[in-house]
Formats: C-alpha cells, sequence, structure tokens
C-alpha cells in the first residue's frame, strides 16, 4: 500500500470510486450484516432515531427502517446517497469525520444511536479518534456505537489492486492491536473478531461503544 494521502485527496477519491461503484453496491445484500445489525438493534429502545455513517446504497439503513427505527443515512459519496433515496430513505451527503460541517435540514442531532458498517476502514489510524469524537457530538449521552473494521493485517495506505477506480484508501488492524484501542469520546462496551473471513483472508472486527 502507498502511503497516506492528504486529507482533500483521501477524501474526493473515495467519493468518485464510490461513485463508479454505486450500480453493483446497489444489487448487494447485507449477508453477514444482517445478524450483526440485528442482534445491536434489538437492544435499542424501539423506534429510537438511528444515524447510519457510511450507509452505501442505504440496505442497512432500509433493514432497520423496516424493522420501525427512524434513520438518517450519512455518506461521502452523492450517487450512494441518490441510491438511499430511491429506497425511501433521509439521506445526506457528509464527512464522517466532521459531521458538524452537516448543513442540511434532515440532519438534526443528537441521534440515539449510530452504526457504522466498514465506513470508518477509510480513515488513517491517526485520525480514527478525532472522527469518533465528531460522532459522539451528534448523539445524545450514553447513546450507543456499533462499528466494524478490517482485521487480519495491519496496514494503511491506498490499496493500489482495488477494482474501483481511483483505488481507494484503507487502514487494517491486527486483532491485538484492534482490543487495545480507547477513544476519547466513547467508552468500550464490547470488541469481538467476527469468523467471516473473505478471499483476502480479512475478518471483521466488532466494536460497541457507548457515548461518555
Amino acid at each position: 500500500m502507498k502511503d497516506v494521502p492528504a486529507d482533500g485527496d483521501r477524501l474526493e477519491a473515495l467519493a468518485r470510486a464510490y461513485d463508479g461503484d454505486v450500480a453493483r453496491r446497489h444489487r448487494g445484500s447485507l449477508e453477514w450484516r444482517r445478524e450483526l445489525l440485528d442482534d445491536w438493534s434489538r437492544r435499542l429502545t424501539p423506534r429510537v432515531r438511528i444515524l447510519e455513517l457510511g450507509a452505501g446504497t442505504g440496505q442497512a439503513s432500509a433493514h432497520l427502517a423496516a424493522a420501525g427505527f427512524e434513520l438518517l443515512a450519512l455518506d461521502l459519496s452523492p450517487g450512494n446517497v441518490d441510491k438511499c433515496r430511491q429506497r425511501g430513505l433521509a439521506a445526506v451527503v457528509a464527512d464522517m469525520g466532521r459531521l458538524e460541517d452537516i448543513d442540511d435540514p434532515l440532519f438534526h442531532p443528537p441521534y440515539d444511536a449510530a452504526f457504522a458498517i466498514n465506513s470508518l476502514i477509510h480513515f488513517p489510524k491517526a485520525q480514527l479518534d478525532g472522527a469518533l469524537g465528531s460522532i459522539a457530538a451528534a448523539l445524545g449521552p450514553g447513546a450507543p456505537l456499533l462499528f466494524t473494521l478490517w482485521g487480519g493485517e495491519s496496514s494503511e495506505g491506498i490499496w493500489e489492486d482495488d477494482w474501483c477506480d481511483p483505488p481507494r484508501f484503507f487502514s487494517f488492524f491486527d486483532d491485538d492491536e484492534a482490543g487495545q484501542l480507547e477513544f476519547t469520546a466513547f467508552d468500550t462496551v464490547g470488541f469481538r473478531i467476527l469468523d467471516n473471513s473473505d478471499s483476502e483472508g480479512l475478518h471483521s472486527l466488532v466494536f460497541e461503544l457507548r457515548a461518555s
């Protein structure tokens, strides 16, 4: 992997990459994410307001909306946000690390809960805690946050063999490294490793946090 790019270049490349991949992703399914979200959401108060961070084309938000929750889907890619809206979801284009910059009437914090499935993997490791601080500011006290990272190796940089164009930036964590992460604005409630290895030998690292 190449070195960490400047923030503007990283974000612009990510938005273009996901805009170019939107049709394929829109046809996808939740797969292992369904069980993960169902386990988490059944422990929430019914009908609470949930923020999805990095919503992609909206499968996860649509799944939870069908279960009676109120969702706002956020994504960096305008193409992804358009697909979320086609599913009938409230959706806004946003940088997950700067929620305070959102200027849209659909975004009205504080939210009761939030989740981010494989979206925080696009932040440099040194910026992860800051991004979580921005997320915490949009949540009420004690609000739960579920998020996943990719584990199995420790690296960060642009994935040169990416099928997306331009190639995306990723941060990967080995299991021990991930288990030692601490977050300024959240208390860690749970951490576990999912048995869902992909063709690259990577698997999901699941964090359940609570806003301090």
